[in-house]
């Protein structure tokens, strides 16, 4: 690991995956303002050497230190770093359970978006469905883990809404 990190420029961005795990290169482009070519370069390198670990997630390449994060910890970060899907996981912990309108209202988006990412966190088994009458019931599968690492990702999220949860998470003695 010493060797891989050799250069300035590969600690830099190490330090920034360990601090913010789960991110990806435009993330990282961004908080180190390195140019993309760069960055690819590095973390291809780093990948290799097994410094960093990568979860694809659909959309984006996302980076872990390659010694911190179990397999279902990097999925599930990976699906928290995501605004909705964030959004509707911290409406479940925080309202409880909830059907398919409550949920469309909170977060004011189409059906067929939130249809969407329903499905997605459902196969990713973060949330279960279950029926109440003719009606989805919608719940977060492991309530405390997944509250758990949504504080553990806290300050690399820099979100009101995600700092509220962690105070309200913390208060009810989940952390």
């Amino acid at each position: 690991m010493d060797e891989a990190l050799n250069l300035e420029n590969r600690r830099k961005i190490y330090q920034f995956v360990a601090k913010h795990p789960g991110t990806h290169v435009r993330e990282m482009e961004r908080g180190l303002g390195m140019q993309t070519g760069l960055l690819a370069y590095h973390l291809d390198y780093m990948e290799k050497r097994q410094v960093l670990r990568v979860e694809e997630d659909g959309y984006y390449k996302r980076y872990f230190p390659a010694d911190r994060f179990h397999l279902k910890d990097r999925q599930t970060m990976s699906v928290l770093r995501q605004r909705m899907p964030r959004k509707i996981i911290m409406h479940l912990i925080l309202n409880g359970p909830s059907s398919f309108q409550q949920l469309q209202v909170a977060m004011g988006i189409s059906k067929s978006t939130l249809s969407y990412h329903l499905k997605r966190l459902s196969a990713r088994g973060m949330i279960v469905v279950s029926k109440r009458e003719k009606e989805s019931i919608y719940s977060v599968e492991d309530l405390s883990y997944v509250a758990d690492l949504l504080v553990s990702l806290r300050e690399s999220l820099e979100s009101d809404a995600v700092d509220r949860f962690a105070d309200i998470w913390g208060k009810l003695g989940g952390a």
